[in-house]
């Protein structure tokens, strides 16, 4: 059984109202983005730290302003 299969059978256990969906959701979105970024940089698309800033403090912001 491969690593992605066994990680399937494993969610599928879970139950539906478990509040592990959300941490696993957080998890796999946060491992999504490092990954996006990784390959960012191995392709030369970087930012400077003061743009990249920036660019995450609207971001944050837009995200709490829409689930306050």
């Amino acid at each position: 059984m491969s690593t992605k299969q066994q990680t399937l059978s494993w969610l599928a256990e879970l139950p539906e109202d478990s509040p592990a969906w959300r941490e696993l959701h957080d998890d796999a979105r946060l491992l999504r983005d490092i990954a996006a970024a990784e390959e960012d940089v191995r392709h030369g698309r970087e930012r400077p730290l003061a743009e990249a800033r920036e660019l995450l403090t609207q971001k944050w912001t837009q995200r709490r302003l829409k689930f306050a």
